[in-house]
């Protein structure tokens, strides 16, 4: 094992744990104090403000009894009025926020509106103004207590749900008809728990402080009562005279608040810090490397590989594919060159340098220095890398900003970047929100925020996973452009490997967290030596579409005239759809076209549009939750994303069980677990899989599951998002045959919305060429495919990489 390890020391386990017992401690003394008091409150022990001593061995206070049983009984007061006000707050607020969140429009616009206004009020005057309304006493500084927190979770909750509402498994909750209350407290809570735990703590902080300060003010309890903020206040003037009648009190206030936001600081850390070790390895790296890895090895807590030995260079100027299946390392490694390691995972051995300078182990500012000098970064999911509440020229301005380019430079420069993605610099994009975007449109401008700061090392995790071709030959032809003209050298994780043979220089394969193949792209692609290059290659060679299968019967979905509007832009004009039972119908066109909003009018997610929709012969209403439940069941959502489209929280049985259980009552639960069995062996998985988290799944794997969830329903129509975009060719083509299985066999229709023209080339059916919210080109596979009669498609075709070839033609030769 090499000294080089980046193993960070457990030190904030024990300080959480000391913090807890603390709090732990400081709680039970003040609920249990008032049994363990040896005298009665008010019992006048000596005269006021008597020395300590005999009876009273803290003294007295100005009311003669003794400091110590005025202490232990008043501390229960303040902590469960500090509690009971944080509870009703809260209840109030998460109340508020998450339907808010939620439901959006003016619900969400009055409740932000509410919070503004209690929020510009001093919280002492919003103290005072509502002890006055309620009255003294525990009953008025409770509810006070709870008005001063209630517009702050309000918006903490409101926020944290926003962000939460973002992730596919929800939308697909939301799809399949989920009442309001089970999408928030199955889907969204379980998420946001440890965020909304974390505010918890630091709001019963402010819980505590503002109960002391309303007592301190003689708004809580009245005299003789025991209180801690009250003996503060009554004992203020003999403080000479007797200091512990307010030291005791203000020390007990003190200890509670400290230990509880230690307890949250340790609990709930911004960042792991590491300890700083040096590189004794020098003179084993490439000096002119931008990135040098050696025997480079991250394992999980079971002592599984995820990374074995890796070794490799990246010179300046070089583009470097990462390429290899589901699970074989490629995130891992791309992100290790960026000193990140994922939770859950260790390095064990090995070392990385960045423009020379060791990265693993540096505390986090001096490696947030270093990348901010050299490294820019796209991840795979653009929705994560994209603050929500910024716009477009603050999501690039952000990044400018924190790399001290000056505020005079910065407007040039985000034009400048986004002109380098392929994206508009006029002052009404530059002015969008990450929601009014399509999803290539975010994850170009993910690329564009990393470019602008023209960094060394350009790490791009499957950044074109989410583009049409044309879009995708045009960004990675932009990064060509620029790695040639002294722009960054390219770490590229890729699963296209037509795209890679277009714009890397080398390609490296994984397979099992080893690099088992390196060499140009061209020799590699062309004769593979490793088994794993073969499958990758293999699998993405395409032969002639499949026969389409025979309409039988009425159509099963009929879309005729959907204009769809986006505020006051119309998105979608015109479009007429119609599917047989076992039909398949691809979407195909550029990003922004508008693909995934039709398929958001279809479920029902997207609600601002026009037109008539019929399931068998019956109208459709153009929101969810219009929708009644036999409806819903025969449409059914398979989300884009595998990673996002199963909820972490909830196991694999349960996530096939709920549908189940919503559209088909009869099922008993032995009837249920049955079911779920079936359904994960329909979909290639075996029942074992029912036990697991998404975490513990491939790729491929949580597809199949998200598949599955569909199929659980027993729809009609499926409607694919983006099904394959982030898989690896061999997962995709497994998927994809399943897809092709599931309509032969049991005759469901499907809308596949895909950028990929090897989709369509693999399933068959029909294909429908949607552009600026039209269909420009509709027919059969093999003839849009094999003569094109619209510009768009035309442009998409000529934009598909070569190779592999995409599609046969009917000759039986590849075009």
């Amino acid at each position: 094992m090499t000294p080089h390890m980046d193993q960070a020391p457990p030190k904030r386990r024990p300080r959480a744990a000391l913090a807890g017992t603390v709090l732990a401690a400081a709680v039970l003394l003040a609920l249990a104090g008032p049994a363990l008091a040896p005298h009665g409150p008010g019992q006048v022990l000596d005269m006021p403000y008597g020395p300590t001593g005999g009876a009273a061995p803290l003294g007295t206070d100005h009311l003669g009894a003794d400091v110590l049983s005025r202490f232990l009984t008043g501390g229960r007061s303040l902590v469960l009025l500090s509690l009971g006000a944080l509870a009703v707050a809260y209840l109030a607020g998460g109340a508020v926020g998450m339907t808010a969140a939620l439901r959006g429009g003016r619900l969400d616009a009055w409740s932000l509106r509410a919070a503004d206004v209690l929020l510009s009020l001093p919280g002492f005057l919003l103290l005072s103004v509502t002890v006055v309304a309620t009255g003294r006493g525990a009953l008025g500084v409770g509810t006070a207590t709870a008005v001063v927190l209630f517009p702050e979770i309000i918006r903490v909750v409101r926020a944290t749900t926003l962000q939460a509402l973002q992730h596919d498994y929800v939308e697909a909750a939301s799809a399949r008809g989920e009442r309001t209350w089970y999408v928030l407290a199955r889907e969204v809570l379980p998420n946001a728990a440890p965020v909304l735990a974390a505010d918890a703590g630091v709001r019963f902080v402010g819980a505590v402080f503002v109960v002391s300060t309303a007592s301190f003010l003689g708004y809580g309890a009245q005299p003789p009562a025991a209180d801690w903020g009250l003996m503060i206040l009554e004992n203020r003037d003999g403080l000479s005279l007797q200091p512990l009648a307010v030291a005791v009190p203000a020390a007990g206030i003190l200890v509670l608040l400290l230990s509880a936001n230690l307890l949250v600081d340790t609990a709930f850390p911004a960042a792991a810090r590491r300890k700083r070790r040096t590189d004794s390895a020098v003179a084993d790296f490439d000096p002119g490397s931008v990135l040098s890895v050696r025997e480079l090895t991250v394992r999980t807590p079971t002592g599984a590989a995820v990374l074995d030995g890796v070794r490799l260079d990246l010179a300046p100027g070089r583009i470097l594919a990462l390429v290899g299946a589901s699970g074989s390392g490629k995130t891992t490694l791309a992100l290790a060159a960026l000193g990140e390691i994922r939770p859950g995972l260790a390095v064990t051995g090995g070392s990385v340098r960045l423009a020379g300078e060791p990265v693993l182990g540096l505390p986090q500012r001096a490696l947030r220095r270093l990348r901010g000098r050299h490294c820019g970064y796209v991840p795979q999911d653009p929705r994560t890398s994209l603050a929500p509440t910024l716009r477009v020229a603050e999501q690039i301005g952000e990044f400018l900003r924190a790399r001290a380019v000056p505020k005079t430079e910065r407007p040039e420069r985000v034009r400048a970047a986004l002109r380098a993605a392929r994206l508009p610099d006029d002052p009404a994009f530059l002015r969008r929100l990450p929601h009014q975007l399509s999803g290539g449109q975010r994850q170009r401008v993910a690329l564009a925020a990393a470019l602008a700061h023209r960094p060394d090392l350009l790490v791009l995790d499957e950044p074109t996973s989410a583009l049409d071709p044309a879009t995708a030959r045009a960004l990675l032809a932009d990064v060509r452009r620029l790695r040639a003209d002294g722009g960054p050298a390219v770490l590229l994780v890729a699963h296209d490997l037509a795209q890679v043979a277009e714009v890397a220089d080398e390609v490296a394969v994984l397979d099992g967290g080893r690099v088992v193949e390196r060499g140009p792209v061209a020799q590699v692609l062309a004769r593979p030596a490793s088994a794993a290059g073969k499958l990758l290659v293999d699998s993405v060679r395409v032969t002639a579409p499949p026969k389409a299968v025979a309409a039988s019967g009425a159509p099963v979905l009929e879309l005729t005239g959907l204009t769809a509007r986006r505020g006051d832009t119309t998105v979608l004009d015109g479009i007429d759809l119609a599917l047989a039972p076992g039909d398949c119908l691809s979407v195909v066109g550029p990003s922004g076209g508008g693909k995934t909003t039709l398929l958001r009018c279809l479920t029902g997610l997207h609600s601002q549009w026009t037109g008539e929709l019929r399931l068998g012969g019956e109208p459709v209403a153009p929101g969810v939750r219009a929708r009644g439940r036999a409806q819903l069941r025969r449409l059914q959502l398979v989300p884009q994303d595998p990673q996002d489209s199963l909820n972490p929280r909830h196991r694999v049985g349960a996530a096939l069980a709920r549908p189940l259980r919503l559209y088909r009552p009869e099922l008993d639960a032995a009837a249920v677990r049955a079911e779920v069995r079936r359904l994960l062996e329909r979909v290639g998985l075996t029942p074992e899989h029912a036990e697991r988290y998404p975490s513990g799944l491939s790729g491929g794997q949580r597809q199949r599951v998200a598949l599955a969830r569909a199929l659980a329903a027993g729809p009609e129509v499926l409607l694919c998002d983006e099904a394959t975009s982030a898989l690896d060719p061999p997962t995709a083509a497994t998927v994809l045959a399943l897809l092709d299985e599931l309509r032969r066999e049991s005759g469901v229709a499907m809308v596949v919305v895909t950028h990929d023209l090897t989709v369509p080339a693999r399933l068959g059916g029909h294909l429908a060429v949607l552009a600026d919210g039209t269909i420009r080109e509709a027919g059969t596979v093999e003839r849009v495919l094999a003569a094109p009669a619209d510009p768009v498609t035309a442009a998409l075709l000529a934009a598909a990489p070569g190779l592999p070839a995409l599609v046969s033609d009917p000759r039986g030769t590849a075009p």
